[in-house]
């Protein structure tokens, strides 16, 4: 935990999608290149509301309470992103050359642990419309050491955020290799009952999972958990238990709207012409 020290300054990198945000900024220095340039990105209110919560806490921590933070971040470890072939998101693979391509909706992960741990189980379709009472609404389950086992993204946001996780788990040999993030915008202006869980790598990690390139992203590896069956999509059946009512679920249609088209709709329109052209 050499990177955790409650007395410095906390540093951020810029977040995806911020260069056009008119809100904070704060000062980012390239720690690995003492020579170069402060560098100034910015950092939505909301970020800034939540970090600043964050600092709090800390500040009122105990030593032995600080001490604890991401502990065992090392000993929880990433397996693969579980995604939804049948329900599309876009990966943006180049911004500037508007390559936008379909992928799999991120659904869940697969971990294990180097000890004996208490997972939670939440109902799979528990989200940030339905919202989630932690004393209502979680169990938890014994999951013995070496043993793969799969959460949902909520079951892994409700791990990571445990103390001795601080929000990260072990992947391509780095023990604070993966982390947690949330989008939070929705859920600070009380559109949304929680906040949305996204897993990244961390940025510089060598990536080492699926014979992808260095720095690729963690969607790059995605892991399918249904797949085409009669016409139609089934979950498969080593998924079936945990996520079998996700796919009942993806068979409702949207339906039209007159509003205005988002930047995440004009992406899925720009990456299914580009699946077309191929």
């Amino acid at each position: 935990m050499d990177s955790l020290n409650k007395n410095s300054d906390n540093k951020y990198p810029k977040s995806k999608g911020q260069a056009k945000s008119k809100t904070y900024k704060t000062r980012f220095k390239d720690e690995g290149n003492p020579e170069e340039k402060d560098h100034y990105f910015k950092i939505t209110k909301w970020n800034e509301e939540v970090l600043n919560i964050g600092r709090q806490i800390i500040e009122e921590m105990s030593d032995e309470e600080f001490s604890r933070l991401g502990s065992k971040s090392g000993t929880l470890h990433f397996v693969q992103l579980l995604g939804l072939g049948s329900k599309r998101t876009t990966r943006t693979m180049s911004s500037k050359d508007k390559d936008y391509r379909p992928w799999s909706t991120p659904v869940g992960v697969t971990l294990y642990s180097d000890e004996d741990i208490m997972v939670p189980v939440i109902d799979v379709l528990k989200n940030k419309d339905t919202g989630i009472d932690p004393e209502k609404d979680i169990t938890y389950r014994e999951v013995k050491a070496g043993e793969q086992f799969h959460l949902t993204l909520y079951e892994c946001m409700f791990l990571l955020l445990r103390d001795e996780y601080a929000g990260f788990c072990e992947a391509n040999g780095n023990e604070r290799g993966l982390r947690l993030t949330c989008k939070l915008s929705a859920f600070m202006r009380g559109d949304a009952k929680l906040p949305t869980p996204t897993l990244n790598f961390e940025r510089n990690s060598h990536i080492r999972y699926a014979g992808e390139p260095y720095h690729s992203p963690i969607k790059a590896s995605i892991v399918d958990i249904d797949e085409p069956f009669d016409g139609g999509w089934r979950i498969k059946p080593e998924f079936a238990e945990k996520f079998g009512p996700l796919l009942k679920s993806n068979k409702k249609r949207r339906g039209t709207s007159n509003k205005k088209a988002s930047p995440t709709s004009q992406r899925a329109t720009v990456a299914n012409q580009n699946e077309l052209k191929k």
